[in-house]
Order: C-alpha cells, then structure tokens, then sequence
C-alpha cells in the first residue's frame, strides 16, 4: 500500500522542525549576554531567507548570518542596551518614589511606556540589521523612525512580543520553539513596512527572489 503524503504537510511540518532548530541555535548562541543583539539578528536573517523563503539550510545560514553581522550588530544592541539599563534604573527608582505617595511617582508610568517602545525599537533595530547595511548611528536613528512612523504595526510586534514572553513564563518548553515563531510573525509584518523604502533595484531583486520561492 502507497500513502500519498500532502506536501504542503510535509513542507509545514519541515518548517516546525526548522523553527525548532533555529530557536535552540538562538538559545545557545544568546547565552554569552553580549551576542543577543546578534542572534536576534541572525535569527531574523535565517527566518527571512530559509524558513520564509525557501533559500539555504537553517544551520549554515544562521551562523552566515551571525558572522556577517557581528560588528554591526553588537555595537546597536550595546547602544540599546545602555538605553534598556537606564530606563530600568529610572523606573526602579520612581516606583520607590511613587511608594512614598510624592506625585513626582507617577513618572513610574511614564517609563513603563517608554520601555515598551524601546522593546519595539529594539525589535526594528535588529531586523534593520538583519537587511541592510549602514552605519550604526543612520540604524539606530532608521530604527526608530520606523517604529513611530508605522505605531501600529509597532504595537502589533509589541503584543506577538508580550504574548510569546507570557507562552514561556506559563510553559518553559515552548523556548524551543516560541523565538523562531515570533520573529516569523514579525518578518511578515517588518518585510511590508521594509519594501516601502527599498529602491526600484532592491524590489526587482526582492521580487525575483519571491518567484524563485514559488517554483521552489
């Protein structure tokens, strides 16, 4: 007796396994703290390349990817760092004062907002990192004028972003897996908001690539 598998099946379960994989090799390679930014990165890229588009094996072009983009992609996710370590330190401090019922505590709410956006920034920063190619200072400063320009999009990543950090919090097995699928959630969203500032040559080049997917 032939069974005759659906591909489409085969292809979605192949995916699942491949967001499996990718979500360890992010783990594993975010361990040293430093490298996050990187493996975000990377993670975004491969998303993008193997899992979406069909293009290279996830293991070689994560770690492609990783490599390609570790200066720039250090040196942004320290810049963001910095700003996350004082926006935490600022809030910290007002919800003491908050504690003490001065009104001077209500600026507590004021940098739980602004965190929240620095967690999108973050988001569009690595990404940006991810496709194309600039100095740090034009990223940093790209990343966030995406974010407010398109806030609706950026508070849709904020809420796959929330609910995948919840998914974790409740089952921690679901690390092995969550990571990849959030930014693939977030590749769908960002790569409409990217080719609206890609240059005729770079949507030929996006296009041609799409149809290779297809007839792939």
């Amino acid at each position: 007796m032939k069974f005759n598998f659906d591909n489409k099946f085969i292809n979605g379960l192949g995916k699942i396994v491949d967001c499996a994989w990718l979500s360890i090799l992010w783990v594993l390679c975010c361990i040293p703290i430093v490298t996050i930014g990187t493996s975000c990165t990377a993670l975004y890229y491969t998303v993008h390349k193997s899992i979406r588009g069909n293009r290279g094996y996830t293991t070689r072009t994560f770690f492609t990817a990783f490599k390609d983009n570790f200066k720039q992609s250090i040196l942004s996710y320290l810049v963001w760092l910095v700003v996350m370590v004082v926006l935490v330190m600022d809030l910290l401090i007002t919800r003491q004062v908050l504690q003490t019922g001065s009104s001077l505590g209500m600026f507590f709410y004021f940098f739980i907002v602004v965190i929240l956006f620095a967690v999108m920034w973050g988001i569009y920063l690595m990404a940006y990192v991810a496709r194309f190619e600039n100095t740090v200072k034009a990223t940093l400063k790209n990343a966030v004028l995406l974010e407010i320009r398109h806030l609706p999009w950026s508070l849709l990543i904020l809420l796959i972003s929330l609910i995948s950090c919840f998914l974790i919090w409740l089952i921690p097995i679901l690390l092995i897996l969550v990571p990849a699928a959030a930014f693939l959630l977030f590749d769908l969203i960002l790569e409409r908001i990217f080719r609206l500032y890609m240059s005729p040559e770079d949507l030929e080049r996006e296009l041609e690539n799409d149809k290779l997917d297809e007839l792939g």
